[in-house]
């Protein structure tokens, strides 16, 4: 086994996380994303999934402006539901029971729902965010054909879409939307949408 030599080259890897990189850079240049950024640090992982906490982490299978847009926004509603489930726990707690009677069986994993079943009610918030911030962005045709064609999370995305005015009436109703933008919350507010995980 000594006369074997084994290489690592991650110039490709490197290449594709230095474009997404620029992506970024170039979108928040396009759009005026500050609004939705509720954490300003982002690690480039082309091997790892996308995760929200303690820093939004992006793989470099978003080969599209729209697919990073959307997933960038997706992993800062992550924060933006970890701020308002800890600055308003008895409302959230009301969400989730709301979200627990309404789907009392959604499916898991399978790309359909999350891998939890918890985690599929919280996506039930975080998607309808997600499409909610994406559409004042790109509008909301552009935003719901996107989150149509996705191979995860296809359930969840489509039970946001059927049930939108339901679902936003219940958000509105405790006061989870309208989205409270970045810029409008204190430090103290941004140190709650920073801890790992919801209330």
């Amino acid at each position: 086994m000594s006369d074997l030599r084994i290489g690592i080259d991650l110039s490709h890897a490197e290449r594709n996380a230095i474009a997404v990189r620029e992506m970024l850079i170039a979108l928040r240049t396009k759009y005026d994303l500050g609004a939705y950024e509720y954490c300003k640090e982002v690690c480039i992982a082309p091997t790892m999934l996308p995760y929200s906490h303690p820093v939004i982490r992006l793989h470099t299978a978003l080969f599209t402006e729209t697919a990073l847009l959307a997933n960038y926004i997706h992993e800062q509603m992550h924060w933006y539901v970890t701020w308002y489930s800890h600055k308003h726990t008895d409302q959230w707690r009301a969400v989730w029971t709301a979200l627990e009677q309404r789907y009392p069986d959604p499916p898991i994993g399978r790309g359909e729902g999350a891998d939890t079943l918890a985690s599929t009610h919280l996506h039930l918030i975080v998607n309808w965010l997600e499409i909610e911030a994406l559409s004042s962005l790109i509008g909301a045709e552009a935003a719901r054909a996107h989150v149509a064609n996705l191979h995860y999370y296809r359930w969840i995305y489509a039970s946001v879409i059927r049930d939108w005015q339901a679902l936003g009436e219940l958000y509105a109703s405790h006061q989870l939307v309208p989205i409270l933008q970045a810029h409008d919350m204190s430090p103290e507010d941004l140190a709650l949408a920073a801890r790992l995980d919801e209330a």
